[in-house]
Parts: structure tokens; sequence; C-alpha cells
């Protein structure tokens, strides 16, 4: 079950020592950096929970990183569990301009669990990590849907007239309201996938449409287990090099420097 206050929860700073304060002194830039990171929780909600789960070290084993991707993708597909999906996610070794490393992505709604197989000098490693995207409606996101829909009826009152401003306005919201039940009904298409990632819409949707239910709270454990308990009898299955077959030098390494090549 999630959390109603997560731990990466920020606190509201002490504004008025930030206002007391001259800027000269260092608690000044102190309380200022609280407020901003404050700010940036009110909007965004808490960060996205990271858990590394399984990292395990084979000295002197090399693999297929395709081979291992494709052998946990197997056995979780077996799980047929409704909405999940695999995928390669992109990420870079260190910096912007640094290699870029295939890592595997298996997510259904907001659970995520990122697996990366890779080369360490002579050895070999296996990396898994648990997320949890899960986003929260603020206060700030009321106000500034209000503030939304303010706006919205006052210019359609000064466009199209009182009588037409009013019926514009009920027209828009309805239309509005009707997609964001479509998208909370349909479990596959752009909108269900997409909508909640609108700024201000997004979690106001989610909030009223699609609510983290005691029932989708049971799904997302049940599918954490699930996948976890199958990647970590993959990972396991390494130690005896069981249906995986040595990496040679004829097989790409899963360093992927350029993305536009052909594998």
């Amino acid at each position: 079950m999630r959390d109603l206050k997560p731990e990466n929860h920020v606190d509201a700073p002490d504004l008025l020592n930030l206002v007391t304060t001259s800027p000269a002194e260092e608690r000044f830039w102190k309380e200022a950096g609280q407020t901003m990171q404050w700010l940036g929780y009110l909007w965004h909600g808490p960060a996205p929970v990271v858990e590394r789960d399984v990292c395990k070290v084979y000295q002197l084993q090399r693999f297929s990183a395709v081979t291992v991707y494709e052998s946990i993708i197997e056995a979780v597909s077996k799980l047929k569990i409704p909405g999940t999906k695999y995928g390669p996610e992109i990420q870079h070794e260190s910096g912007v301009f640094s290699a870029y490393r295939s890592y595997l992505k298996i997510e259904r709604e907001f659970s995520q669990f990122l697996v990366c197989a890779a080369p360490v000098g002579e050895s070999y490693f296996v990396s898994v990590r648990k997320i949890d995207r899960f986003p929260h409606v603020k206060i700030i996101h009321y106000l500034l849907g209000a503030v939304a829909v303010m706006g919205l009826f006052t210019l359609s009152v000064v466009v199209a007239g009182p009588v037409g401003g009013v019926v514009f306005f009920a027209v828009g919201l309805a239309f509005l309201w009707s997609i964001m039940r479509y998208a909370a009904h349909v479990a596959k298409g752009w909108l269900a996938e997409h909508l909640h990632e609108i700024p201000v819409l997004g979690p106001l949707y989610l909030r009223w449409f699609r609510p983290d239910t005691y029932f989708r709270q049971d799904v997302h454990s049940a599918f954490m287990v699930l996948v976890d308990s199958v990647i970590k009898g993959v990972v396991e299955s390494l130690e005896q090099a069981q249906g995986v077959r040595p990496m040679t030098e004829s097989q790409p390494s899963p360093v992927i420097r350029d993305l536009h090549a052909k594998s």
C-alpha cells in the first residue's frame, strides 16, 4: 500500500525566517534552497521511489545481455499479467555525451522494473531496480485548476457574450469531462497511457477518475512480487549458466554508442 506521506516528503520551509534574514547570511541561502525544493514538491509531488533490489556479480564470467533480457521477458510473459509491457530503456553511462547502455524495462501502469546486464572488466553483473512512479495530486493542482476554469469562463463570456459564453463554457467542460471518463475506461490507447502526464490536468484526472483504490494497490503489489520472483529466478540460474550462452567476440556489446546504427 502506498504511504500517504512518502519518505521523500518535503516539509514547508520557514518563510518568515527567509524574509527576515539578510542575503549576506549563510542561512538565507539554506532557507532559499529549501523553499525551492518545497515549491518543486508542490508542483511535481514526491520523486519516484527507486529501490535497487538485486545486484549480482559473476566473477570471471561473461554472458549475453540480449539472452539474459530475452530469458526474463519469456519468464514474465508466462505470468500473463494484464497491461504488462516490455521494452528497452536507453540510459547514459555517466554524462550526456557518454556511451549509452540498454536496460530492460518491464512496467505496468506506474510500476516498473529496470534490469541491467553488463560486463565489468572480465566479470559480469546484473542489477534490478524497482520503481514506483505513482503521481500524487497536490493542493496547488486544485488551485491552478480552479484558476484555469475561471479564466476559461471569463474568456468565453468576453468573446461570446453572457449567454453564448455560458453555453460555450458548459460544452467545453462537458467535452473535457467526457475525455477523462473515456481515458479511464479504455485500457489501451494514447489517452489512457499519457493523459496523466499533462501538467495540472493529469494529477486531477488520476484523483477523480483513476484513484489509488485498494484493488489497484493490491494489483500493484501482486505485480511487483510476481515479476520480482521470476527475475530473481533467472538471475540465480546464471550461477550455473543454465539457458544462457557465454558471450563471444562475435556478439555485440550491450553498450550502444550510436542509436541509429543497425544491430
